[in-house]
């Protein structure tokens, strides 16, 4: 812990860290409570002094946890200041490494990861101006009895607070599979930590391409044959995003024309063959996408596509311009939700996960709309804004966006 309070006030001072930080750790016996809780509420003083047991209060927050040599300490950093996220992340994690290791975990919704039903690590939190950390205490040869011993109050304290036996609820990971001592445990969990699969998702309009020629002629020819004005195509990149009816909305309120829905119906039956048919034409990758996508390919990540474009031509122009490259691709489909719902961060993960356990990847999305930033907020995975696309950085400094970058290569630092 003084550790993580060190590089914690570390990043205070040079106002970031660049990438995420994870390192394990050991400790001899010890009782570690949280910030906001009563020592005496929570500890069994007597036993843990005759039985030179240490008993130490951390930053974060949570519950009150026993360690011994039989428990990994795992702690991770990250630039992220929101924590949810930022659990989010260190839970897949967790998990992801766990399961390649032959254990069944999955991570709860208190922020606990389980085998079985019991609880096999628990995990706690704390914010700096410039960060997150967390660190989690996982069970793999503690001491169960002095785990309960050190943990339980005094019998008077016990029936005051209703605290509930340790033991039902907590297992050691070693009773399911074991894997050697502690140390061998310790570094098969780092190889797993590093080389944990990263999931990188990306919008498609203004991030990995510029679109808006071919956005801006096809709605021009569809208001044109239905009889409405039309609009430089300089004037469209204020008029994308949330998909093609909202940007046919947008683009006949600006003509001065009410978009009902017979009237966008109609000039939605004209766009869409027509944009089929041209969304090519003049449609480019930005300067260093395909440098970027290579490079993560390499690093073995896995490589995703969120669009509010409608599947079929989301489809076509990745297939054209990224051919092998995406492993998912999704883009507006039928009775599903557009972003920012997060349910397409939901279809893309369960569309990779195939027979493993939910929720492993480690995630991080990449956009350059406030769209695309409440996506990922919504499904609680980390952002990063882009710079070059429809919306200005003006615009993302002013939402404030965390973390913004100027070039597709300033993306590999996240992933490091």
């Amino acid at each position: 812990m003084p550790l993580e309070e060190y590089l914690a006030i570390e990043a205070e001072k040079v106002q970031h860290i660049a990438v995420p930080t994870v390192f394990t750790w050991i400790v001899s016996p010890t009782v570690i409570y949280g910030k906001h809780q009563i020592r005496e509420q929570e500890v069994n003083e007597a036993y843990c002094e005759a039985h030179d047991i240490r008993v130490v209060q951390r930053q974060s927050g949570g519950g009150c946890v026993y360690a011994d040599r039989g428990n990994l300490m795992v702690s991770y950093i990250s630039p992220s200041t929101h924590s949810q996220e930022v659990f989010e992340t260190f839970l897949r994690m967790l998990a992801g490494a766990l399961n390649n290791l032959g254990y069944p975990a999955v991570s709860t919704a208190h922020n606990d990861v389980i085998v079985g039903d019991r609880k096999v690590a628990g995990t706690a939190c704390y914010t700096t101006p410039t960060g997150t950390v967390v660190h989690a205490s996982m069970l793999y040869d503690v001491d169960m009895e002095a785990l309960e011993q050190a943990i339980t109050p005094p019998v008077e304290k016990l029936e005051k607070h209703a605290v509930a036996s340790v033991r039902q609820r907590v297992r050691n990971l070693r009773e399911t599979k074991d894997l050697g001592d502690i140390n061998v445990f310790r570094e098969m969990m780092e190889r797993e930590i590093e080389k944990a699969e990263r999931l990188v998702i990306f919008d498609l309009d203004g991030t990995l391409l510029n679109t808006i020629d071919d956005l801006g002629y096809a709605c021009n020819h569809a208001l044109a044959a239905c009889g409405f004005p039309t609009h430089a195509i300089e004037e469209y990149p204020r008029l994308v995003g949330n998909g093609v009816r909202k940007l046919i909305e947008r683009a006949l309120r600006a003509g001065g024309v009410e978009p009902e829905e017979k009237i966008t119906d109609q000039v939605m039956e004209e766009f869409v063959p027509y944009y089929n048919a041209h969304n090519c034409d003049f449609t480019r990758p930005y300067e260093g996408i395909p440098d970027l996508l290579a490079a993560l390919k390499a690093k073995g990540c896995k490589l995703a596509v969120a669009s509010n474009k409608y599947q079929a031509a989301t489809e076509k122009i990745v297939s054209h311009f990224f051919p092998g490259v995406f492993d998912a691709v999704l883009g507006e489909r039928e009775n599903i939700p557009r972003k920012p719902d997060p349910q397409i961060v939901r279809d893309i993960e369960a569309k990779l996960q195939r027979d493993k356990v939910p929720s492993t990847y480690s995630v991080l999305y990449l956009g350059d709309s406030l769209v695309d930033k409440a996506t990922a907020e919504n499904a609680g995975v980390p952002f990063v804004a882009c710079s070059w696309g429809f919306v200005a950085r003006e615009v993302l400094e002013e939402a404030k966006c965390e973390h913004i970058i100027d070039a597709p290569q300033d993306m590999l630092p996240f992933l490091q």
